[in-house]
């Protein structure tokens, strides 16, 4: 049985990946920028779940398992990580009485049929209606745009599309270029809305949070009255959303600088800024 405690085990269940990346070097190698992962960033820390989807085609190396470790950093103190086994998950956590869902992250390595360490069927179903019970998700799969993301997870998998609305985060990444060493872009960030149209109690909606563009190699970023949405579902004053966003980016750019900071020093800068937010509550 999968013991995470083992890195071997991390590795072989492809929980690990070969070469370990922190979000700061991410952003140094220009695969993302800072407005979109301090935006990510606020709203892990508020226990979103999160789904990270690389391309249909595989490809080696693409980076789905180093995105998805480096994000997990930004989960809320004291979040506990309950790892998948696979098809072989019997959802046990789920049991232990001692277990608080809403401080309870169920991470799986990927939802696809490719190998039974990972999900899919029935299994992945349950694994991905765990945020109606309480918990949050987070994983990989092979999606190439968010409407692929929303065509596995409602058609594929049969997922209500009151399950797909609780999924919160989808990161769309991939390579880019013709010429060798390819680069890695996040395409697309989306988010779901959770609360469902009176009129359409069917429609998914997802709302972009930062889209890149390749004419130019940027990130266009989510607009005034999106972000007052998301503080409004966070439960943040704009106000206050708007500077806690300021807090992280300054964060990020500062940690992103060069070569960007490693995993123990963005560890690090994370604790800084929630230190100095916990020094500024009255």
């Amino acid at each position: 049985m999968f013991d995470p405690r083992d890195p071997m085990e991390r590795f072989y269940w492809h929980y690990d990946s070969r070469r370990q990346l922190s979000m700061a070097q991410i952003i140094a190698m220009e695969s993302v920028d800072v407005e979109t992962v301090a935006l990510i960033w606020l709203l892990l820390e508020h226990g979103v779940s999160l789904t990270v989807a690389g391309p249909t085609d595989p490809q080696p190396g693409i980076g789905k398992t180093t995105t998805l470790n480096a994000l997990l950093q930004f989960l809320p103190e004291g979040t506990a990580l309950a790892y998948m086994s696979g098809m072989y998950e019997n959802f046990a956590f789920t049991r232990i009485p001692s277990i608080d869902p809403v401080t309870t992250y169920a991470l799986c390595n990927e939802v696809s049929d490719h190998l039974p360490i990972y999900m899919w069927g029935r299994i992945a179903r349950r694994y991905l209606t765990l945020p109606a019970q309480g918990y949050h998700i987070a994983t990989s799969i092979h999606a190439d745009t968010i409407a692929d993301v929303i065509s596995m997870y409602h058609h594929d998998l049969h997922l209500r599309a009151e399950d797909v609305r609780r999924l919160g985060l989808v990161v769309n990444i991939g390579l880019v270029g013709r010429v060798y060493p390819l680069r890695r872009r996040w395409f697309t960030t989306h988010f779901f809305q959770p609360d469902a149209d009176p009129q359409h109690p069917d429609d998914i909606v997802p709302i972009p949070l930062s889209l890149w563009n390749e004419f130019d190699d940027t990130f266009e970023h989510a607009d005034q009255a999106i972000l007052d949405d998301l503080a409004q579902w966070t439960g943040i004053p704009p106000a206050e959303f708007a500077s806690k966003l300021r807090r992280r980016i300054e964060a990020l750019r500062k940690a992103s600088k060069g070569y960007g900071v490693d995993n123990g020093q963005m560890y690090d800068a994370i604790d800084e800024v929630r230190q100095c937010e916990k020094k500024s509550l009255p």
